[in-house]
């Protein structure tokens, strides 16, 4: 999606807190980048942007090579994931022109595996 790093549009889409010095406070000031259109610890999406897929059979039923048994063959796991609007990825494309280095800070922050859950500039 949008030719970016995987894991980026996941992070963007939901919280993603950043910590930097401001010259105008004393203590670090903390910021929420994301676009936060979802949430996954507290099950909650908004509708029209963003939805959850889950074992459903569907026709977008996404596989991987994961087996549950390893005696039966064919038994794919379905992979769970989310699916965006055309709407919440055109969001997405004007954020992505309006501020390029808030996608690099994610990105560099997935490739350097920093899963914390607050990030530093």
């Amino acid at each position: 999606m949008l030719d970016l790093e995987r894991g980026v549009v996941n992070k963007l889409t939901g919280s993603y807190l950043i910590a930097f010095d401001s010259p105008d406070h004393e203590d670090r000031q903390v910021v929420d980048i994301g676009l936060n259109v979802k949430n996954f610890t507290k099950k909650v999406h908004i509708a029209d942007y963003v939805r959850f897929i889950a074992s459903d059979g569907g026709s977008n039923t996404i596989l991987d090579d994961f087996h549950y048994n390893q005696h039966s063959r064919g038994a794919n796991h379905v992979r769970k994931h989310w699916e965006y609007s055309s709407e919440c990825k055109d969001i997405i494309e004007q954020y992505l022109e309006k501020y390029p280095e808030a996608f690099d800070a994610i990105a560099y922050s997935s490739r350097s595996k920093k899963d914390k859950a607050m990030h530093s500039l």
